[in-house]
């Protein structure tokens, strides 16, 4: 029931239950005493369905968090790369590295990017499963071993169901003295990141899955209505709700 529940909190629900609204109070009033309701609505809907003002909200709020540069590490220091988890599945006709998702995956891969210059490293990944079998913290770490990681170099949290909880894991296992790396999104850095602070440990982050590029061949200026651009936003406000609920409330991270 709750995941049903965070399923229908979405932009495109909201303008659905508007419209509907101003619709039947049209019909049983007059459009003359609804009008404005309407203007409302149709320039909310092209200010967050034309990109250019969704993008730029992802964008500078991506940004936050800097590229994670090799070359400033300490080379001889010890690294623990957390990639946290972003979904997974268990068919098994799969090799693991297809069994991650899209954002698991392109977390791993960049956590691989920065091992590769350093001496000493762990790949610490984390998620549990909800059916009670192969947690996402397993596969990831089959995935990097069958993409070329020694064994002894990966570290398993397979309980955590969400951010706080990982950092937790985390925390409890290996201390809060450790030189820590956060791998995950662009967009969901800057939250986790927070609760690593609240638990004690300033960390660093390694941005991927940027959700807006900035390339001479991305666009990002005013478009036609498109519900990408809304999902854009929709993501957007949703990790602002999860950082500020989080930073209000999540405690007791040590």
């Amino acid at each position: 029931m709750l995941t049903l529940l965070k399923a229908s909190i979405q932009l495109s629900n909201f303008f659905a239950i508007v419209f509907f609204i101003l619709a039947i109070s049209t019909y049983y009033f007059s459009f003359k005493k609804t009008k404005w309701g309407w203007y409302l609505l149709t320039i909310l809907f092209l200010v967050v369905s034309t990109k250019a003002f969704p993008a730029k909200l992802v964008r500078d709020y991506e940004a936050k968090t800097p590229i994670c540069n090799p070359n400033k590490l300490e080379k001889k220091e010890t690294y623990y790369l957390h990639v946290l988890g972003s979904g997974y599945s268990l068919d098994p006709k799969l090799p693991p590295t297809s069994q991650l998702s899209k954002n698991t995956l392109a977390r791993l891969i960049e956590a691989m990017r920065l091992s590769k210059t350093l001496q000493n490293y762990k790949i610490v990944s984390s998620g549990y499963s909800r059916l009670g079998l192969e947690s996402q913290a397993a596969v990831v770490k089959r995935a990097a071993i069958a993409l070329g990681v020694p064994t002894e170099n990966c570290e398993i949290l397979p309980t955590p169901t969400n951010t706080s909880e990982e950092v937790t894991a985390f925390v409890t296992k290996f201390g809060t003295t450790k030189n820590v790396i956060v791998v995950s999104d662009a967009m969901h850095l800057p939250r986790a990141l927070m609760l690593y602070k609240k638990a004690g440990v300033i960390a660093i982050g390694a941005p991927t899955n940027f959700q807006v590029k900035q390339g001479a061949n991305d666009a990002n200026n005013v478009s036609f209505p498109s519900m990408s651009s809304v999902n854009l936003m929709n993501s957007y406000l949703i990790e602002r709700l999860k950082y500020w609920k989080d930073e209000l409330f999540t405690t007791d991270l040590k």
